[in-house]
């Protein structure tokens, strides 16, 4: 492929000019076959386990299993964020340090990862943490329900974009996609908010892939995504008819536990594998949850339990047959 021919390939993804046909940025996902996820959420009050994190044991565990992507949260809902952000402490009045994390666990995944080839993906809620009062008010948003999901609307939508916009140009090509969650109907969030948001996401890196999670389904949600976020809990009802979902790269995301982030195994590797083979020979694509270790007595911060990796790789392989 010719420069030029590539230059433009990126500037029609980054437009959203490939929505409702197949789209060429999601190519490494559909070659991967199976990404790992994890979610790994700061404490209440501290920023402990996040200085604890070792990410050179992560990336080991990673490549072990032969995954190619990894899927890492930079935050949910309680307010403490995995990496600094200039643009969240000025809207909200936090010092830098005091909801953000001054170390900045998404760059040093990125560069721990890159000597396996393996790509970093970055997961990020629609909306601001929504047990923060302050973040919540400062970003106008309304103060009921409290601890939950509130509406939105393109103006808020401007506000986190600048957020989303700092990290994205800071990480540039060492991040290849984002998972947004919370795109949910009932908060109004729309087609004009999932493009704010994808410009927002792609300013590092226009070839990123995105997607909006818009509750637990397979579908494709907006015409601003490049894959379904495809969020199942029981992820053996749904058969991968083929790589494209209505235009959107068919992907699921769901957990090896017996919940999200729990570190123990519901169904064995036998189980997993059948199904995860049958869905990647169609050309889809499986983003499996696994639960991280805070606790640096039992063994390094980060790190997945024996089992849970164990079904992975035999995953992994399942699919790569």
């Amino acid at each position: 492929m010719t420069y030029r021919v590539c230059l433009a390939m990126v500037t029609m993804v980054a437009a959203g000019m490939w929505a409702g046909d197949k789209n060429p940025a999601t190519d490494w996902m559909a070659e991967a076959k199976v990404g790992a996820f994890m979610h790994f959420l700061p404490g209440e009050s501290s920023f402990a386990a996040v200085d604890k994190f070792d990410v050179q044991a992560v990336g080991k565990q990673l490549a072990g299993a032969g995954v190619r992507y990894f899927v890492f949260t930079l935050g949910q809902n309680s307010g403490y964020l995995n990496a600094p952000n200039a643009t969240y402490d000025t809207i909200t009045g936090y010092v830098p340090g005091e909801r953000c994390a001054k170390r900045d666990l998404p760059m040093e995944l990125a560069a721990a990862l890159k000597p396996y080839g393996i790509r970093l993906m970055l997961y990020l809620p629609c909306q601001t943490p929504n047990r923060d009062a302050r973040a919540v008010r400062t970003f106008g948003l309304s103060p009921s329900p409290v601890n939950g999901d509130r509406k939105i609307d393109p103006a808020f939508a401007v506000k986190w974009a600048a957020v989303i916009r700092e990290w994205s140009v800071r990480y540039g090509e060492s991040v290849s996609g984002w998972w947004f969650d919370g795109g949910y109907q009932w908060v109004d969030f729309n087609a004009e908010i999932a493009r704010i948001y994808a410009d927002a996401a792609k300013q590092g890196n226009p070839a990123a892939v995105v997607t909006f999670n818009p509750g637990v389904s397979l579908k494709r949600a907006s015409d601003a995504e490049d894959y379904t976020a495809g969020e199942l809990n029981e992820p053996f009802a749904h058969v991968c008819e083929g790589r494209w979902l209505d235009g959107s790269q068919w992907h699921v995301l769901t957990f090896l536990g017996k919940k999200w982030g729990w570190r123990d195994a519901r169904y064995t590797g036998e189980q997993w594998a059948g199904w995860i083979a049958g869905v990647t020979a169609k050309g889809g694509v499986v983003t499996l949850d696994l639960g991280p270790n805070y606790d640096a007595s039992a063994a390094p911060v980060g790190t997945f339990d024996d089992a849970q990796l164990k079904q992975l790789r035999a995953i992994v392989n399942a699919a790569r047959k």
